[in-house]
């Protein structure tokens, strides 16, 4: 499904938070589900990516198609992918398909918070490593003329796994890799995972270091500004002057003198 364009190709993405706290591994089979859906359909594909359409359109159109057969959270994030200006046919599938990996990862971390997510993490490089260590596993699940529900089947004999969600996602690795070798798919995985995982981890930078008592009311002020129980990482580096800069995530909290003497100087030069 790769499109010949001089663009380079970006990703769609929506903001998983609007949905994280409804997530279920139902919820994100739904969205694999219709994923095929979409693969196996070009007419489909063209109809909610065609840029002579309005964005309301597109959108209203999967709700037509989508609203009562599936999970409303589905359909709302089918949706405001297809709405989305730049969606190419590629775009839409990935972009799908990236969505129902984080919405797994959101059903794991309502389940279990940071922890959760480590262990989704290891049981699918855990799994990675079972299929590049052996050349029979490989062939086998890269075996055309074996269904689905086979390779679905060796997964669950080869898996270690516990979780509801690693089962959903190796087993959708194996079965449905549209184009790329279950191995790689299952890192992409992984990576998507661990990107969510670090909303949980505060890394403070300070000028200098922070006292015990210091660090506990730090940890309680983020907690609370964050509504969740943080990790914090600390490092020390005397070039911020004074104060300290925490990332969450994406996010920054730059408090740091340097900082500060830095957003002066950009106002004098303005």
């Amino acid at each position: 499904m790769a499109e010949a364009s001089n663009e380079p190709y970006r990703p769609l993405s929506v903001d998983v938070d609007r949905w994280a706290s409804a997530a279920s591994p139902e919820i994100a089979h739904q969205l694999f589900e219709i994923l095929d859906i979409v693969d196996e359909n070009g007419a489909l594909r063209r109809a909610l990516t065609d840029p002579s359409r309005p964005a309301e359109d597109r959108a209203r159109f999967v709700h037509t198609l989508l609203d009562g057969r599936a999970h409303e959270v589905a359909v709302d994030v089918v949706a405001e992918l297809a709405s989305q200006r730049s969606a190419t046919e590629r775009q839409l599938g990935d972009g799908i398909e990236r969505t129902a990996v984080l919405l797994a990862a959101a059903s794991a971390e309502n389940r279990g918070g940071v922890n959760a997510l480590e262990t989704l993490v290891d049981e699918l490089i855990r799994f990675k490593s079972v299929l590049d260590h052996s050349t029979e596993v490989q062939n086998a699940f890269s075996d055309s003329r074996a269904s689905a529900q086979a390779k679905v089947t060796l997964a669950r004999r080869l898996m270690t796994t516990s979780s509801e969600e690693a089962s959903l996602l190796i087993e959708r690795a194996v079965s449905e890799p549209r184009g790329a070798l279950p191995g790689r798919l299952l890192e992409h995985f992984a990576e998507w995972v661990a990107d969510r995982q670090q909303r949980w981890i505060a890394r403070v930078t300070t000028a200098r270091p922070l006292r015990e008592d210091q660090t506990e009311k730090l940890r309680q002020g983020l907690n609370r500004l964050y509504g969740r129980d943080l990790k914090l990482t600390t490092e020390v580096d005397p070039s911020l002057v004074g104060g300290l800069r925490v990332q969450v995530g994406e996010e920054v909290i730059d408090g740091s003198v340097t900082h500060r003497l830095e957003q002066l100087q950009q106002r004098i030069a303005a």
